[in-house]
């Protein structure tokens, strides 16, 4: 059976700011070529930090610090440890309920899930916050970053992987392509004075191990960093897709030029273009007509820079808004995905 095309689909980032559940998946599928199930951003629990720490061990909900000092700490890495081992090298599964999202901290996934049996829709996508983010937002009671400690890095990186793990395999009962996306707004404070001892290979080697593992199963992996970074850490991952603000950071990322070309030289590599404003007086302020008109200045720009046509780059994008929505209104929220929909169509038609 032929995969489907990636080419030229809208998706979204995830967060939306709507209340309900139903309403916010019946949005999603309404609007979008390859559905996602929505964050919702107006509860606490479902901010990127706290919604994937559910089970990290160490991990005090009410303080929000990983307490490596607590007297059960040592028990509870030991046991993670294990599960690790039991699931990732013995492929015992089964063991990966220990690693869901509970309804309190992804309201909208249960729920996506409902609606996708009924529509069987041939590609879905899911996100969780990257391991450079989490690592480098979370701090232990002595308010040090995770990312310093070799020990606090790994378990990250491990838990990371199993919470994608179990994510990207419920998706996969209702659809043989899944998309899982690491959200990793942190990076776009790598090189800055914080986290100048953290080289790009680290940085590449910690995403990589997480793609890795998740890549085993058939999971297509992307990157989403919604402000600059240095792009050539995401390029010369194992990404699958490059997610960014094209809206507002597109000549931050053409400077990459080489490492741009032969990421796209690859097969089955995509950017996903972030092409509506998700800035509230952006958005309220513009048209259809002057999100399409940036874009093909930006298509015809980097066609021109990379000796690539216009045709092929276009093979090799999809669609989304340039970040999450969770911060709008609900009116701007939708007015992003209506704007995103008819974008598609435009550019489609031509």
């Amino acid at each position: 059976m032929e995969k489907p095309s990636l080419s030229l689909k809208t998706t979204h980032i995830g967060s939306l700011p709507l209340e309900g559940v139903e309403k916010s998946v019946d949005i999603i599928f309404e609007f979008l070529d390859i559905p996602v199930w929505p964050q919702m951003s107006r509860f606490k629990e479902e901010n990127m930090i706290l919604q994937f720490n559910e089970g990290l061990p160490g991990f005090n909900k009410e303080n929000e610090i990983l307490d490596t000092s607590s007297s059960d700490f040592e028990n509870k890495l030991i046991e993670f440890y294990e599960l690790y081992f039991q699931i990732i090298e013995e492929g015992k599964l089964e063991l990966l309920k220990n690693f869901s999202l509970s309804e309190n901290h992804a309201r909208g996934f249960q729920k996506f899930i409902q609606k996708a049996q009924e529509t069987n829709p041939p590609i879905v996508k899911g996100q969780i916050t990257g391991p450079f983010t989490l690592a480098t937002a979370l701090k232990t009671e002595g308010r040090e970053n995770p990312i310093f400690r070799e020990d606090l890095r790994d378990l990250i990186i491990k838990f990371i992987t199993l919470k994608a793990l179990w994510q990207a395999l419920e998706l996969k009962k209702i659809s043989n392509e899944v998309i899982l996306f690491l959200d990793e707004p942190g990076l776009s404070g790598f090189g800055s004075s914080s986290f100048i001892t953290i080289s790009k290979e680290l940085v590449i080697s910690l995403l990589n191990e997480v793609i890795e593992t998740l890549k085993r199963f058939g999971v297509i992996i992307g990157i989403h960093v919604c402000a600059n970074t240095s792009w050539d850490i995401v390029l010369d991952s194992q990404a699958d897709i490059l997610s960014f603000d094209s809206f507002n950071f597109y000549d931050k990322l053409i400077i990459y030029k080489d490492s741009l070309k032969n990421f796209l030289n690859e097969e089955n590599k995509y950017l996903a273009w972030g092409v509506i404003p998700t800035n509230s007086e952006t958005l309220k302020n513009i048209s259809l007509k002057e999100v399409i008109h940036k874009f093909e200045v930006q298509l015809a720009n980097f066609s021109s820079s990379l000796g690539i046509s216009e045709e092929e780059v276009l093979k090799k994008s999809l669609f989304t808004p340039a970040c999450g929505l969770g911060s709008l209104s609900d009116a701007l929220s939708i007015k992003a995905l209506k704007l995103l929909k008819s974008f598609k169509n435009s550019i489609v038609g031509k």
